[in-house]
């Protein structure tokens, strides 16, 4: 096991992860995080690229045009040197995979799809454990928030997400979990466990209905808690919140890295998916 990799890693069984990869900066954190994880838990990945169809459309239009940073006037879009570029695209995604898969000697698969990208990365993931995506892709109004695939991919039916942005590894030196006592923060809280890099620190953001209920999650998660992790924290939120701008705030003083939640949970899913684009951090989604 590579140093770093927790040894909880190797209870995740994970069968098959699929990645979006588009060669953006966030594709390529999100490529390196799946093969990764797929080499720890003995996965098959997936690459996915798609050709974009609304941009091949757009570049048939008449009154199409481009700037480019080397040229004073905009230029028409030439159809057939946009369809050149997204094959040499494709062939470096591809690469990228394959360079992985020889470091990591990982069983996987190339697919090229062709249609509006949100709806085909749903489509060829459909039999994934895991989906890997960049918080945003390369379109310009999706370079802050979160990108088209990943709105789609959060209200869609993918069993769980792993959405990557650059600088951050795969395996975390401190993770976050939001634990409300129900059975998806259960299965977020042992997720988070196993993403956890050895050593490192787990943070738990106890969300109680009533002090009451904060008693009840104390004593479950002195039960739940591995005896051997011996850095973890606790933070404990008012009864009752339900503002994702509020949680955002908590999680960035924790400090963590790796935000792991569900989105079946207590809170509303709206406030899950609405946290998820507030905050700055790798997050998995657990559903599964």
């Amino acid at each position: 096991m590579e140093p770093g990799m927790p040894d909880r890693q190797k209870n995740i069984r994970f069968r098959h992860i699929a990645v979006a990869i588009d060669c953006s900066p966030h594709s390529l954190a999100s490529l390196a995080a799946a093969a990764e994880i797929a080499s720890h838990t003995q996965a098959e990945l997936t690459g996915i690229f798609v050709e974009d169809i609304n941009l091949l459309r757009m570049a048939e239009l008449p009154f199409t045009h481009e700037v480019r940073m080397y040229t004073a006037e905009p230029e028409k879009i030439d159809p057939s040197h946009l369809e050149r570029s997204l094959r040499l695209q494709a062939r470096e995604a591809q690469a990228a995979l394959e360079r992985y898969a020889e470091q990591f000697t990982l069983r996987h698969t190339f697919r090229v799809c062709r249609g509006k990208v949100p709806a085909e990365v749903m489509s060829a993931a459909l039999e994934a454990d895991l989906l890997v995506l960049g918080r945003s892709g390369r379109a310009p109004a999706c370079r802050k928030g979160l990108g088209s695939t990943v709105k789609c991919a959060l209200a869609g039916n993918a069993r769980n997400i792993l959405i990557m942005q650059t600088g951050f590894p795969a395996s975390a030196d401190s993770t976050l979990v939001i634990y409300d006592g129900t059975d998806a923060s259960r299965s977020s809280l042992a997720m988070a466990e196993n993403f956890l890099q050895a050593g490192g620190t787990l943070h738990i953001l106890i969300l109680p209905q009533s002090a009451g209920h904060l008693e009840t999650l104390e004593e479950e998660l002195s039960e739940l808690v591995p005896a051997d992790l011996l850095r973890v924290e606790y933070h404990v939120l008012p009864p009752g919140v339900d503002n994702s701008t509020v949680l955002a705030r908590y999680i960035h003083m924790a400090g963590s890295g790796l935000l792991v939640l569900s989105d079946r949970m207590s809170l509303p899913a709206e406030t899950i998916h609405d946290l998820i684009g507030e905050i700055d951090y790798p997050v998995l989604l657990v559903r599964g």
